[in-house]
């Protein structure tokens, strides 16, 4: 099915949008298993799981569409330099995203 391009580019931006809070949680993760916040680093690599599933459910729908899913483009990473930082960056990303 021949998708609207103008549809496929916005789905292509909301997937810009996933892929690069999957990277952005990921390595808020890690840095916070590297400060000793194990339950913190599970609960952020379970964001990131989260938005994996929201971006292959975007790849599905593109490919329907006969689209070409971009999965090379990402937004800037808004790297938080310590736990309180991080949250507020990546609810940022969220709302924006939305």
């Amino acid at each position: 099915m021949k998708g609207n391009e103008e549809v496929i580019d916005t789905l292509n931006a909301l997937l810009a949008d996933e892929l690069t809070a999957i990277n952005q949680y990921i390595l808020h993760s890690e840095m916070c298993a590297n400060w000793g916040y194990e339950r913190l680093h599970e609960a952020i690599e379970q964001r990131a799981v989260q938005e994996m599933k929201h971006a292959e459910a975007l790849i599905e729908r593109i490919l329907f569409l006969e689209g070409q899913p971009v999965v090379s483009k990402l937004n800037q990473i808004a790297v938080g330099a310590d736990v309180e930082t991080q949250h507020k960056n990546d609810l940022a990303a969220e709302v924006e995203a939305v």
